[in-house]
């Protein structure tokens, strides 16, 4: 794609390039490069990868999409973990009335387990949306309460009008997230709220790794916010910024082993069964750190907002 002038922020072409890293979680190394705006810090890939070269980053190796299953024997153990996950996060909903009447939209939403949770906890419907249905292709959903769709957020039914929006670690992904957010602030309710969570550029973990840090997930990502620019789009594009946690719902330690093994130069295609003790023992060293993660930040934030 072509190189982009201006940031996707503030609108500034005051940017310049930040830093060339390898393609991450992908056998083909490959070098990108990130801008940065000088005005107000936000990080973008410069030029992005093109759409249509985007399904050999995203392939039926990719280890997202592979789930629980990739972990062999251990499948089990992981699976309690993203059901773990999966409660945390309907949990931040808890408090906003969902009930049968009710409609969660979830934007890149994968394996709709998270939907399905919400159907359970909260009796209303789930709608579903991502580019690929590689995320639920073969598998077993309940469709009776629950929609799910191939395509781009411009494809959402016009009447959708969801009662929450959430975009857990999707909007990293998208090449034009103000577009984005306007357009799903105009199918929402006044009422409605946004959840958004996201890598963080200014935290412990992109100091630590550098251009290792899974954050980048080059180039896949091609925004990584900080704080204060997350907080500019959102309020320029439709939303107004309830709360920004510098903590996450998905365990800060994923993001830090993803790191280390782009360090190690791990093969991501292989079978996780191997690296399931080590993984469990980094956990456990990992857990100091993790219980200042509110003090600290340590890669993730988390967005609550509500339409202008």
């Amino acid at each position: 794609m072509d190189k982009r002038q201006n940031c996707a922020v503030c609108g500034s072409e005051n940017c310049a390039s930040f830093t060339k890293l390898l393609a991450q979680m992908h056998p083909v190394r490959e070098e990108f490069n990130f801008d940065r705006c000088a005005d107000c810090g936000y990080v973008f890939l410069n030029p992005p990868a093109a759409m249509s070269e985007l399904a050999n980053y995203y392939t039926e190796f990719y280890l997202p999409y592979r789930g629980p299953a990739a972990w062999g024997k251990y499948s089990g153990m992981v699976e309690d973990s993203d059901r773990k996950l999966n409660d945390k996060r309907a949990g931040l909903l808890a408090d906003r009335g969902l009930g049968p009447e009710s409609l969660v939209l979830d934007i890149g939403c994968g394996k709709p387990a998270f939907l399905e949770r919400c159907v359970e906890r909260f009796g209303c419907r789930g709608f579903g949306l991502d580019f690929s249905d590689q995320g639920w292709r073969g598998e077993s959903v309940d469709v009776g309460k629950l929609t799910l769709m191939v395509g781009e957020v411009a494809d959402l039914p016009p009447d959708l009008r969801p009662d929450a929006v959430t975009m857990w670690h999707y909007l990293e992904h998208d090449y034009d997230p103000g577009r984005t957010l306007r357009h799903i602030a105009s199918l929402s309710r006044p009422e409605t709220t946004l959840v958004v969570e996201v890598p963080d550029f200014e935290s412990s973990g992109r100091e630590k790794y550098g251009g290792f840090w899974a954050g980048y997930h080059t180039p896949r990502h091609i925004s990584v916010f900080s704080e204060n620019n997350l907080r500019t789009l959102l309020g320029k594009n439709g939303w107004e910024v309830e709360r920004i946690d510098r903590f996450g719902t998905l365990d800060p330690y994923v993001l830090d082993w993803m790191s280390r093994m782009e360090q190690k130069g791990i093969e991501w295609n292989k079978s996780m069964e191997s690296e399931f003790w080590s993984f469990v023992a980094g956990m456990l060293a990992f857990a100091p750190t993790k219980l200042r993660e509110k003090s600290k930040p340590l890669g993730l934030m988390t967005a609550v907002a509500r339409p202008l």
